[in-house]
């Protein structure tokens, strides 16, 4: 019984879907941004597909390769590329929602160890309804067209809106 364990183990963690039927939502091709070996902020990207009856709420995100994990969605404002914190992201059924470069993301802080393309991140979803989803998402290499960190204005502007209440936030470097 236990290498039939390993063997699923070891399928579920290389596969790029990740399937959680209690609760009908899938994740697929969830990976991170590779930075250099001394960058204090990473991203995440996926995408959330919700095959159930059900809106379902993601709330958070825990890994034990960061200190702190935040939910945000890129900005333009005034020709500035910014970035807002947000509180919770709202699947609805039969919906799907976008974590890519630019837009929504999941913001990875202070890495317990640097990160190369290649290595596996594990991720640890929270939903607002109870249940939670296990991810390994692949380290890539980012391209041109996507969301450079070091360009980005990271004192954060707050406000409240549909997402919920939101607090003034800011990313040390």
């Amino acid at each position: 019984m236990k290498p039939l364990f390993t063997v699923l183990a070891l399928f579920f963690l290389t596969s790029t879907t990740w399937a959680a039927s209690t609760h009908g939502i899938e994740a697929h091709d969830p990976w991170v941004r590779e930075a250099p070996p001394t960058a204090k902020v990473l991203a995440a990207y996926l995408q959330l597909h919700n095959h159930g009856d059900k809106t379902h709420t993601l709330v958070s995100v825990e890994s034990p390769a960061f200190k702190h994990i935040e939910l945000h969605r890129s900005e333009e404002k005034d020709g500035m590329a910014t970035m807002v914190r947000v509180t919770k992201i709202m699947i609805p059924a039969h919906g799907k929602i976008s974590f890519e470069p630019g837009s929504l993301h999941i913001m990875l802080i202070d890495p317990v160890a640097p990160l190369k393309a290649g290595n596996k991140v594990s991720l640890i979803l929270y939903f607002a309804e109870g249940s939670s989803l296990a991810v390994s998402a692949e380290v890539r290499r980012g391209g041109a067209a996507g969301m450079n960190h070091h360009g980005m204005d990271h004192s954060m502007e707050m406000h409240k809106e549909s997402h919920g209440d939101m607090k003034n936030h800011e990313h040390k470097h």
